[in-house]
């Protein structure tokens, strides 16, 4: 996208700022603190998915270098236990002690409340982890997430299979988990199919099971076989499923998104952890911007748990670029500001674009497989094609 006038330069000082933030010698902000809220999941069952620590880290490092509008920034982290009633009521909280922007949880049935609580002061609500493009979608005027749309990923899944020569797949579909585990199949079957692949079956399954020998017999009984099997994985489905197909003697290719993006993905699925590609947030290669930021917070004492830990950070260099830019702490101009951000240069991405995508980010995806058991990069992926949300 082309920068022009007077806008393009707020744009390029405001990215060289929070560039300069960032790895300018320690200056301590001083000063009333700016207050971020974070509606998070510490505990319950979506906590591997949010990251207060990673946000923590982002803010460590920010302050170090002089903060924002030379005051430091101040994260008020609340945990809403994987609840949703309970996301309200820290929402609320957060609303009432006036932050200026507020880190939601990393679903849409958890995140909506917060964003729809926000919405009336005007507060900017960017989910850490969610890739529901159903929840900005919910709540427009002030939502975002910080995480790639579920389209966007399902269209470079497709992508990846078309280009390995993969023409027939099948989707397996679990309804126990809001709209993740639905969609991700249904945008793989319009991108696939648009790319002219052909879906051959499609197979229900719930979470929670330890066995899935009746899945591996629909499978077994599609005609033509399906080269792939795609879904909206989470773990540890994402590594029991490929491991019982393995077993069974069932030759086929597993696919998703950042669901399979676990370290014990690669002790669950065993042998049949080498059936399996996914697409994520970014991966931590010799000299990228996420390596360093690992690098830098395992430093100053933090545990690195998962790539939700740099979307974290993410998202508050994401708010501190954002207040730079507006030239104040107000959440409406904050807000305004986020609207167009363009082209920022991130942790997981170097390149991050809200403008005129209504909160869902456009931004590179990083290919993953698993060999000589471990994780290793195949490279970055932007879809040609992105189904409609």
């Amino acid at each position: 996208m082309t920068r022009q006038g007077s806008s393009a330069m707020q744009k390029l000082t405001a990215g060289v700022a929070v560039a300069a933030l960032l790895s300018a010698s320690p200056v301590f902000a001083e000063g009333k603190p700016i207050r971020l809220g974070y509606a998070a999941a510490i505990t319950g069952g979506l906590s591997p998915y949010d990251s207060v620590p990673g946000a923590e880290c982002a803010i460590e490092r920010i302050n170090a270098a002089g903060g924002v509008l030379g005051r430091p920034l101040e994260l008020v982290a609340r945990d809403m236990k994987s609840d949703a009633v309970t996301s309200s009521v820290v929402a609320q909280e957060l609303v009432d002690m006036g932050v200026t922007a507020i880190l939601a949880p990393p679903t849409d049935d958890t995140a909506i409340p917060v964003a729809a609580l926000a919405a009336a002061q005007q507060i900017p609500v960017i989910s850490v982890g969610s890739t529901q493009v159903q929840l900005p979608m919910a709540s427009p005027t002030n939502t975002y997430l910080t995480a790639y749309g579920d389209n966007l990923a399902a269209g470079a899944v497709a992508q990846i299979a078309i280009e390995r020569g993969m023409t027939h797949a099948a989707t397996m579909v679990s309804r126990d988990y809001g709209a993740y585990g639905i969609v991700i199949p249904q945008y793989f079957t319009d991108a696939f199919t648009h790319l002219g692949g052909k879906i051959v079956g499609s197979v229900n399954y719930n979470m929670g099971l330890s066995d899935y020998s009746a899945q591996v017999a629909e499978v077994k009984a599609m005609d033509p076989a399906p080269q792939l099997i795609v879904g909206g994985f989470l773990m540890p489905e994402a590594g029991v499923i490929p491991r019982q197909f393995k077993a069974g003697n069932v030759d086929v290719a597993f696919m998703g998104t950042d669901g399979f993006d676990d370290p014990g993905l690669i002790e669950i699925a065993g042998q049949g952890g080498a059936s399996v590609t996914f697409v994520t947030h970014g991966f931590p290669s010799e000299g990228s911007d996420l390596k360093a930021f690992y690098d830098d917070c395992t430093t100053r004492g933090h545990k690195i748990e998962n790539v939700f830990f740099a979307l974290g950070g993410e998202a508050v260099m994401l708010v501190a670029d954002a207040i730079t830019r507006a030239g104040s702490d107000d959440p409406a101009a904050v807000n305004a500001a986020l609207a167009e951000t363009e082209g920022f240069h991130g942790i997981t991405s170097s390149s991050i674009t809200y403008k005129g995508q209504h909160g869902v980010p456009i931004k590179e995806m990083s290919i993953v497989t698993i060999k000589d058991g471990a994780f290793a990069s195949e490279g970055t992926i932007l879809p040609k094609y992105i189904p409609a949300p």
